[in-house]
Order: C-alpha cells, then structure tokens, then sequence
C-alpha cells in the first residue's frame, strides 16, 4: 500500500497515531500488572477525586455509567477501591481507593511516566515544553469551539 506523504505529516493524522500508540502501549503495561487500560483510568481518576460518584467517574474517564459499574465492581472485588453511600443521595455511591489501591495507583504512575519518557527520547526540554503547550493549545481551541457550538444551539 502506497503512503500519502501528505496525510502522513498532517498534524490531525499525527495526534491519532500518537494517542493509539500510546494506548496499545498502557494497554500492554496495563495487562503486565493485571489490569485493563479502562480500569487503570478508573484507578488514577479516583485517586484525583477521592469520594466521586460512579456518574461523574463515567463523565471523567469518557465511559457509559454501565461500564463503569462493571469496572467498580472489578476493582471492588479485587480490594483496591472501596464504594460507600452518598450521604446527600440514597441511590448513589461514591468510590475512594483503599491502600492496596493507592499503593497501586502509586507504582502505575512510575510505569506511566517510564511510557511517557520512553516515548519523549530525542526530545529536548525546550522541545518537550513546546510540544505540551502547543497540544493544550490545541485541546482549548477545541473545548472553546464545542461550548461556542453548545451556545449557538
């Protein structure tokens, strides 16, 4: 198959293989330590947001509600979280790590930022700062054209 020199340099094309490729790469680490890329997101978000409700962990980690539980009850089972009722709503629950959890969460960081390390090599400070600024850039325009959007309608 012939390659589109074009395509291949757009920076659209470039972002989405460098995502994929470094979500086959977490899925891999992920899998070395027993857990799915889903549940890993799920274990670092609720280490950010201790207490967070399954509904906003669904919104945070780009995943339905029912997935969610199923990766809860995962984690729950396997000890690392635990889920505890929400004292402003009977129906919801509300997932914390335990310390195995954190513990985890703990040695998962070092495996992510070795990934991350590994996949900036060649890379000078200057250029890895450019590269971080430029992609936020780039996240914000997009967030502001989808609230701009959200506002048209």
């Amino acid at each position: 198959m012939k390659q589109d020199p074009v395509r291949e340099n757009s920076v659209g094309f470039l972002i989405h293989e460098v995502a994929r490729l470094l979500r086959r790469r977490f899925e891999e680490e992920a899998s070395v330590h027993g857990f799915t890329l889903p549940q890993w997101r799920a274990l670092a978000e609720i280490s950010r947001n201790p207490g967070i409700a399954q509904v906003q962990l669904a919104a945070a980690i780009d995943t339905d509600q029912m997935t969610v539980s199923g990766i809860v009850s995962r984690l729950e089972r396997r000890g690392l979280i635990e889920r505890n009722p929400d004292p402003n709503d009977s129906r919801a629950k509300l997932a914390q790590l335990t310390p195995a959890g954190t513990e985890l969460v703990a040695s998962a960081k070092n495996v992510g930022r070795a990934v991350y390390q590994d996949a900036l090599s060649g890379l000078g400070d200057a250029e890895g700062e450019a590269l971080t600024a430029s992609l936020r850039t780039i996240r914000d325009n997009l967030n502001r054209m989808a609230a701009e959007q959200k506002e048209a309608v």
